[in-house]
């Protein structure tokens, strides 16, 4: 699939059609394809800005963000979201780690930058107006082994990471993506911001198919009954979101086929999809598909799929996250990343089309997860824990590691205990996701402190202040729990398992 040239065609064909529609406005396929060439060809005409130079992008969801992702794409360059959520310190790291020369940003910066290299929101309007600059050249567009997008994600050394997706990627997911809906146009709703790469399902597969995105917002999501009213105008036919959001909604007894006919398909990724879910919203909603999907950001949002039944929700154990899509293949493999036995458990390994190439500027990292195959297939350690069984499904059974996903997003413990240990007094720290006595989980911290430090409440909500400062809050651990010494084994290494079984 030819991602670009899809949009285009679907701007000629039905240029009145509309392609994103927002809390307080809209954009149409037409409108989406002019404004974003001409932001194209202003960027083309930028002195400084080197060939396939990645550039920022900062806001939120508003009509400006899928023009310059488009217009980033059409002029040959990579585009990089970052989300008004993104704390000030990371938004500087990432700045710092891409030193492009020009900053696109539909809402003010929140951090300090050359005055020439920023765009913002009056002058995007401009530039995007402008008939003057006409339409770019579609040589100049991102080709297939282009990088077209970096999303950051939480990274263990306490900086973010940059994981690469090319166009190839892009359009070797949209080409099974697709199927996921029958290829047939209908309304997506949008939940994620467009900085958390399970946008990219809706984002692209909505455009691919000539449909309507309908995106929420934040402050939307906050006010449930918003947010149930936003919909119940767009009528959506495909949902795409966490389960934790799903959860959220179920919350209220209207979120249901009555209040919402036109649902077809309900799309998860980004966390496990919980029985309990599933269970309910095939009550509430009768006449729609529960499908779970399983993929990290490095294999381009998903790369298996299943359509949830009863059976599956009786049967003993955990759903199934689905079989591979074509072009890829998932297994369980050793230390050496080789293939374990059918249906035994060891990490889960995807090897494929949807691969990405790696980190951005970051070797090391790179090597330690991506490799190839002895056909030279591109593969990733996922770090998940999982089996493939006779059949072709894939079965997750979480993290290895001290990454987690938590409320969708993926987080790596050691970035939060990096971001602790950075402040003043803290000597060490610990995170957890622990289970609730109730339902759920929550973050826990273990601070280790001297024992003449403060542990008041006041401490606590220090702490915790502190940290989202320098971390997203959804980051910031619920708990603070105060500690003068850790358990350590006999190699004097921090006993995990013992401190997590203190608290």
């Amino acid at each position: 699939m030819d991602i670009i040239e899809t949009i285009r065609k679907h701007a000629a064909s039905d240029p009145d059609k509309t392609a994103f529609q927002f809390s307080g406005e809209g954009i149409t396929y037409g409108q989406l394809w002019e404004k974003s060439g001409r932001l194209a060809n202003y960027l083309l005409q930028l002195k400084g800005l080197k060939e396939h130079q990645p550039v920022p992008v900062y806001g939120h969801k508003s009509a400006l963000m899928p023009v310059c992702f488009l217009a980033c794409t059409r002029s040959g360059h990579p585009y990089v979201p970052i989300d008004t959520s993104t704390p000030e310190q990371r938004v500087s790291d990432i700045l710092s780690s891409l030193e492009s020369p020009v900053v696109l940003a539909p809402v003010a910066l929140p951090v300090d930058v050359r005055q020439e290299s920023l765009i913002g929101a009056e002058d995007l309007e401009k530039i995007s107006e402008d008939p003057a600059l006409g339409q770019p050249d579609m040589k100049y567009r991102n080709l297939k082994d282009d990088i077209h997008y970096i999303i950051f994600t939480s990274g263990s050394t306490g900086k973010p990471k940059g994981v690469k997706i090319t166009t190839s990627n892009l359009e070797a997911y949209l080409s099974w993506s697709v199927g996921l809906v029958d290829e047939k146009p209908g309304v997506f709703m949008n939940q994620a911001p467009f900085s958390f790469d399970l946008s990219v399902m809706d984002f692209y597969t909505g455009l691919a198919t000539g449909s309507t995105v309908a995106c929420t917002d934040r402050a939307m999501v906050q006010d449930l009954s918003a947010t149930l009213e936003f919909l119940g105008r767009q009528k959506p036919d495909y949902w795409v979101s966490t389960p934790s959001f799903a959860d959220l909604c179920l919350s209220e007894p209207s979120f249901s086929g009555r209040a919402l006919p036109s649902m077809k398909k309900f799309l998860f990724c980004g966390e496990p999809l919980r029985k309990q879910t599933a269970s309910r919203l095939m009550e509430r909603f009768p006449g729609a598909e529960v499908i779970n999907t399983y993929g990290p950001t490095e294999a381009t949002v998903c790369v298996t799929g299943v359509t949830i039944t009863e059976e599956m929700i009786s049967a003993p154990g955990d759903l199934p996250v689905g079989r591979a899509k074509p072009g890829t293949e998932v297994f369980a493999g050793d230390v050496d990343g080789k293939p374990l036995p059918q249906g035994e458990t060891g990490e889960l390994i995807i090897a494929g089309d949807t691969v990405s190439p790696g980190y951005f500027r970051d070797p090391g990292r790179t090597a330690e997860v991506f490799f190839t195959l002895d056909d030279g297939t591109p593969a990733y350690r996922t770090g998940d824990l999982g089996r493939v069984d006779e059949n072709g499904m894939v079965w997750c059974k979480g993290r290895m590691d001290g990454q987690v996903k938590f409320h969708g997003y993926r987080i790596e413990l050691g970035d939060i205990e990096k971001n602790l240990t950075q402040l003043q007094d803290v000597e060490n720290a610990a995170v957890f996701l622990k289970k609730n006595q109730g339902s759920g989980e929550s973050l826990a911290a273990c601070v280790l402190q001297a024992p003449s430090v403060d542990t008041s409440y006041a401490r606590r909500k220090w702490i915790r202040g502190a940290l989202g400062q320098r971390l997203p809050q959804y980051m910031v651990p619920k708990r603070v729990i105060f500690f003068t010494d850790f358990p350590t084994t006999a190699n004097g290494k921090l006993d995990r398992k013992a401190l997590g079984e203190m608290i």
